[in-house]
C-alpha cells in the first residue's frame, strides 16, 4: 500500500472498479501497478463490497420511511378533518346516551 493511499481511497477505488471503472484509470489516478490493486482487492474487496450493500439498504430504507411518513401525514390529516366534521354528530349521539334515546332525529 503506498503511503498516500488511505482506506478508504482504497475502498472508493475498489468500489469504482466494481461499478465498472476501467482499472487502467484507476492504477494511473493512484499510481499503483496491477499488482497492488490486485492485493487491495484480496484484501480490502469484501469490505468494499459489503459497504456497497448497505449503502443500498440504507436508501432503500430512507425511501420506506419517507413513503411511510407521507402515509402517516396524509392519514392523520384524514382523521383530523373527520372528526372536525363528525364532532356535531359525535355530540348529538353522547347527548342522546345520556338520556337513553339513541334514535336518528
Amino acid at each position: 500500500m503506498k503511503p498516500s493511499a488511505t482506506p478508504a481511497k482504497i475502498i472508493e477505488s475498489i468500489q469504482e472498479f466494481y461499478n465498472g471503472k476501467e482499472p487502467e484509470i484507476i492504477y494511473a489516478e493512484l499510481d499503483i501497478n496491477k499488482e497492488c490493486f490486485d492485493t487491495w482487492i484480496r484484501d480490502f474487496g469484501t469490505i468494499a463490497n459489503e459497504l456497497m450493500e448497505l449503502r443500498d439498504e440504507n436508501e432503500k430504507l430512507r425511501l420506506m420511511f419517507t413513503n411511510l411518513s407521507l402515509v402517516n401525514q396524509s392519514l392523520r390529516s384524514s382523521l383530523d378533518s373527520l372528526t372536525r366534521s363528525d364532532s356535531k354528530l359525535i355530540d348529538l349521539l353522547i347527548e342522546k346516551r345520556k338520556t337513553g334515546n339513541l334514535r336518528y332525529p
